[in-house]
């Protein structure tokens, strides 16, 4: 028994020497360096500390601007750089050895990374605008760009010196199409009168209505549903269903629209024209019904020019739709006649009614316009030739009762904003397939194709 105890002894002292030894000897496994040899380019950012290593032990380090780069050596082959300011400088190296490293040096002003990260987001997924960091920049491309995108680039680009801009717009801007139904009108001025407008006595010229919600919101009004607003005669008019915010708009309630037709159905009021003018978001939609007078002139050294002179009813409309589709429009009316009391070496003058106005209405709401033409005009009917024969004017002079100051012109303009997929647009595609048809009966599939 004394025997295995000294045994047990020995073996465990031999093993504990053993496990000393084992301690002790050296590990000869490399162990790798965190820090990689500074390459021949570095690039930073104001503000960034770059830990860099040395191909060899360095004697001696000089930076070219010690504004723009400051390096510490902290070892005998690691050193640190910080940058200070935006530039490009160099870093030359000595090592021990005898040989040399230069060292470009390229700082920004930003963390291009980030800042592409930040831009990233700014953008969002939905858009058609990339964004990468190349060389301490962020750089943007993209193809035809919408307009909302187009505006959010040059947001950020304010926002982010960095940022190389290469995207593109979209050279064809789909932007939306809007429809004016335009009706040119002789109203009754009693009938006038019974539906609550009289634009001759309430507005010389051009009449509009002014429909504005002081205190709302775009759910909840602050009156009864069942109260109607007020005009300048005491006449009771029925408001619009909605309008949003405090934002006004010139215009009439578009239920009008209904007893427009049973007036015409009861003799009281004619429509002389209705033609309908299109135009994109942004455009101009011109319409001129009348005739033009030549008018020569002498230019210098006797040379004669002719200038033709337009008369009758000329629009002159540009509508804008907004993003909730609610329209913006410059309009521009001027009914314009020979005037043939006034002669100067035979040719006639001209009088002129012009109204101008911006306006803010809603998809359907009408716009009016009267009071362009009084009934001294009809005087002139008989004293220059060729002016019955002018359309929508030549008719409004011809009628009695406007020659008996019973009438006027009015002018209503609908805007409406349609797309390929709109209901409206349907509506005439359906209604032309029908004139088609309609004259290929009458007179023969030959003319109308």
């Amino acid at each position: 028994m004394e025997a295995i105890k000294r045994i047990g002894k020995t073996l465990l002292l031999g093993m504990l020497v053993a496990g000393v030894g084992a301690s002790a000897e050296p590990s000869t496994a490399a162990v790798p360096s965190a820090t990689k040899i500074i390459p021949d380019t570095v690039s930073m950012y104001a503000g960034q500390a770059l830990v860099q290593q040395a191909p060899g032990a360095l004697s001696r380090v000089a930076v070219g601007d010690g504004k723009l780069l400051q390096v510490k050596v902290i070892g005998t082959k690691e050193m640190v750089m910080i940058a200070n300011e935006p530039g490009d400088t160099s870093v030359q190296l000595w090592m021990t050895d005898g040989t040399q490293r230069s060292v470009s040096v390229h700082v920004v002003a930003g963390n291009a990374d980030q800042a592409a990260d930040l831009v990233g987001r700014l953008v969002g997924d939905g858009s058609g605008i990339r964004v990468n960091a190349v060389g301490g920049n962020v750089v943007m491309t993209g193809n035809d760009l919408s307009p909302g995108d187009v505006a959010k680039v040059a947001a950020i680009k304010k926002l982010y010196p960095q940022v190389l801009d290469f995207t593109s717009a979209n050279a064809v801007d789909m932007k939306p199409m809007v429809m004016m139904q335009v009706r040119i009108m002789e109203f009754d001025k009693k009938a006038m009168s019974d539906l609550g407008i009289k634009w001759d006595s309430m507005i010389a010229g051009p009449g509009g209505g002014l429909v504005h919600d002081w205190v709302t919101n775009p759910f909840y009004r602050l009156t009864d549903p069942a109260f109607k607003g007020i005009d300048a005669a005491g006449q009771a008019v029925q408001l619009p269903l909605r309008v949003p915010g405090t934002a006004s708009y010139f215009g009439i309630a578009t239920s009008i629209g209904s007893q427009i037709n049973i007036m015409e159905q009861t003799g009281n009021a004619w429509e002389l024209a209705a033609p309908q003018l299109a135009a994109r978001s942004g455009g101009i939609a011109d319409f001129l019904v009348g005739g033009e007078v030549p008018i020569p002139i002498t230019q210098g050294l006797g040379e004669t020019t002719v200038e033709y002179k337009q008369y009758g009813i000329k629009l002159h409309i540009a509508p804008i739709v907004s993003a909730t589709g609610d329209i913006s429009t410059d309009i521009e009316t001027e009914i314009s006649r020979i005037d043939p009391s006034v002669n100067v070496q035979g040719y006639p003058g001209f009088i002129t009614r012009r109204a101008s106005a911006q306006l803010n209405v809603h998809e359907g709401d009408s716009i009016v316009i009267s009071g362009l033409v009084d009934a001294t005009a009809s005087k002139t009917f008989d004293k220059v030739p060729g002016l019955g024969d002018v359309p929508i004017l030549g008719s409004l002079f011809r009628s009695r009762n406007f020659q008996r100051n019973r009438t006027d012109l009015v002018i209503f303009v609908t805007p409406v904003v349609i797309d390929a997929s709109s209901p409206r647009n349907h509506e005439l595609i359906e209604k032309s397939d029908r004139l088609r048809d309609d004259m290929r009966k009458v007179a023969g599939s030959d003319i109308v194709d």
